[in-house]
């Protein structure tokens, strides 16, 4: 019998290689995405404060509506919606607190600004690694 092929032995073998390398990698993408998450909300947050700041200056009033008031102000991205899954809140990975940006007043300012769930732009970042 000269038959070629892989043994059962090697089969198991492989399969838990890949396994131990799926483990490894798997928690690693996860966090990945949750910092591109937050990446992302961060920068929508930007862009609608700068909006923002053109609004006040060029009308001489406070927006109350990103859709409507900004949309000529962020040229395409009057649709901005947040990413859904975690992201960071103050160093800690949390879920994405809402499903769209809204115009608040933050507690503790006295400026309009862009926010997710009461949170500014400040608020979204990673913990350093020590």
């Amino acid at each position: 019998m000269n038959q070629r092929g892989f043994a059962t032995l090697e089969v198991i073998l492989m399969v838990m290689v890949i396994g131990i390398l799926a483990s490894i990698a798997v928690p690693r993408f996860t966090s990945v995405t949750t910092a591109a998450n937050t990446a992302k909300i961060q920068s929508d947050l930007t862009t609608i404060d700068t909006a923002i700041a053109i609004y006040q200056l060029e009308k001489g009033s406070d927006p109350s509506d990103i859709a409507n008031d900004l949309k000529p102000y962020l040229r395409g991205a009057a649709d901005l919606k947040p990413p859904s899954g975690k992201c960071f809140i103050e160093g800690t990975e949390s879920n994405v607190p809402e499903t769209t940006y809204a115009i608040t007043t933050p507690e503790g300012e006295t400026e309009k600004r862009a926010t997710l769930g009461g949170n500014t732009a400040e608020k979204f970042y990673t913990q350093k690694k020590n």
